[in-house]
């Protein structure tokens, strides 16, 4: 087979950023990967929360960019129609050991910490305090994802 042209899978943790950062610019290489059918991509719902809670902000940043309510809104829903949300309860098992980590940069973290150590897969993000803090669970920057979905 040519090189690039197998079927490359990867499964990842999303943070509520990456969510974000895939919604807010028209034009997002970052989106195109989410959305490819590449990226088995969980969250836990906690996800869902953070969303509606800084939704307001979400959309005067896309209209600052040029972006409308209903393109991000369109967005939104195709990004989650690709990712599977875990309920807390999933991930409860977890929930003490991520706090314990996670209380020394940003407690918020927590869900996302629990469920990658859970999966044994790596959080897809660009927060610096999981990112530095990274060991008990694995890590993936933007940057990294795009090498690897390149060459994979």
């Amino acid at each position: 087979m040519e090189r690039g042209k197998e079927k490359f899978e990867l499964e990842v943790v999303v943070d509520t950023n990456i969510i974000i950062s895939a919604l807010i610019p028209k034009y997002s290489k970052l989106r195109g990967v989410l959305l490819s059918g590449r990226i088995h991509a969980y969250a836990p719902e906690y996800l869902l929360k953070e969303l509606d809670k800084f939704w307001n902000i979400i959309l005067i940043k896309a209209q600052k960019k040029g972006v409308g309510r209903s393109y991000v809104e369109f967005v939104k829903e195709e990004l989650l129609s690709k990712v599977i949300f875990e309920p807390e309860n999933f991930y409860l098992p977890g929930i003490e050991r991520a706090y314990d980590i996670c209380k020394k940069f940003d407690e918020k973290d927590t869900p996302f910490i629990a469920l990658s150590m859970l999966l044994r897969i790596p959080i897809l993000t660009n927060d610096k305090g999981i990112i530095k803090n990274a060991g008990a669970y694995r890590v993936l920057s933007i940057e990294e994802l795009f090498r690897l979905v390149e060459y994979g």
